[in-house]
């Protein structure tokens, strides 16, 4: 039945527009590594979709396995691995992701193929020896460990910490998804191949939803970048972007420097942090562990901060965590009584 892969195929698709268009717009890791993913399904499935209709033959048969058995699953876990890691994740791992993909597709190209079993059978044609099948069950196994159980436990650490909810129902959905996708083989032993479909579209789907719902709670971000973009000028360099607007509530002043960090630091990227860090002469933070008075200032102002942007701070390296919490001291927490007192004295 064609109508499974084919619907997991356009599934996939949207998913990998949409999560493509946002890791274009604000590229990170995890987008990438989960556009790439979605991407990848949807080739899987496509080739199903192909076959099916016009018939296999042997390059249809290894990019379904190459994409579908062998690697979805890693891609996905890689991206929850830089969602879990986001400033720890080594520099080689990109690397390491294409010489296992190079790998994968070596092995995949040099297995043989029955060709009487391929119109009936499609890829289950290939004949996998014992190097393919330790490979695919190397990533799939441990790609669904790291999936669902760091889904899992991003969940139960946004929880404990008092985080975003939506974020924590994300990572759970994440895990969900993941075990439905890993369901999917298991189906197809009640002797319809179409089940594999059915599972994987309804997974990728869930994955899907899981990943949107860890977007830092889509309206609370919009909003913030909206507050960020009407205190910014749009050619301005980065000092000049950084230009604090007083908020005031209904009921009076509201305290405008963790406003300012909130809206005007913690949407930008690392290295924009940094450097708008160094242009409001935040200290430079040497070595790797910070001292006793930096972690104290960082410590009261993550206390100040609230579920979503205490955890977009946490996710900092804590040389920058230690500059803006110097600078809140120092500069942004200052109020006007505060200036005025320090110009007479």
């Amino acid at each position: 039945m064609i109508v499974f892969p084919l619907t997991a195929a356009l599934i996939a698709l949207v998913c990998a527009a949409f999560v493509g268009w946002d890791a274009w717009r604000r590229p990170r890791p995890e987008r990438v590594a989960w556009t790439v993913a979605f991407a990848v399904f949807a080739i899987a499935a496509g080739a199903e979709v192909i076959g099916s209709a016009v018939g296999w033959n042997a390059m249809l048969a290894r990019v379904y396995y190459l994409t579908g058995a062998v690697l979805v699953v890693g891609i996905l876990a890689l991206g929850e691995l830089y969602l879990l890691f986001p400033d720890r994740m080594p520099a080689i791992v990109p690397g390491l992701a294409l010489l296992v993909t190079a790998i994968s597709a070596t092995v995949v190209w040099s297995a043989p193929i029955d060709q009487s079993r391929l119109q009936a059978e499609g890829w289950g044609a290939i004949e996998r020896g014992p190097v393919l099948i330790a490979l695919a069950a190397a990533i799939n196994a441990g790609g669904t460990l790291v999936l669902a159980g760091g889904a899992l436990f991003s969940a139960w650490k946004l929880r404990s910490a008092g985080g975003s909810r939506d974020r924590a129902v994300g990572c759970i959905l994440i895990a969900l998804g993941t075990v439905i996708v890993a369901a999917g083989g298991t189906l197809t032993r009640f002797g319809h191949r179409e089940y594999l479909y059915l599972a994987m579209a309804a997974g990728i789907a869930v994955i899907f939803l899981g990943v949107l719902m860890t977007r830092s709670s889509w309206g609370a971000r919009r909003r913030r970048r909206a507050e960020a973009a009407s205190r910014s000028t749009a050619t301005a360099s980065p000092a000049a972007r950084l230009i604090p607007l007083p908020e005031r509530s209904g009921n009076g002043r509201v305290d405008e420097g963790i406003a300012y960090v909130v809206g005007n630091l913690l949407p930008l990227a690392a290295g924009e942090i940094a450097e708008a860090c160094r242009l409001w002469s935040a200290s430079p933070i040497a070595g790797d562990a910070l001292r006793r008075d930096q972690a104290r200032d960082v410590w009261d102002l993550r206390l100040l901060l609230d579920g979503d942007a205490r955890e977009q701070f946490d996710r900092l390296p804590l040389s920058l965590q230690a500059q803006i919490a110097e600078l809140y001291r120092d500069v942004w927490s200052r109020s006007p009584l505060d200036v005025a007192h320090a110009r007479h004295a």
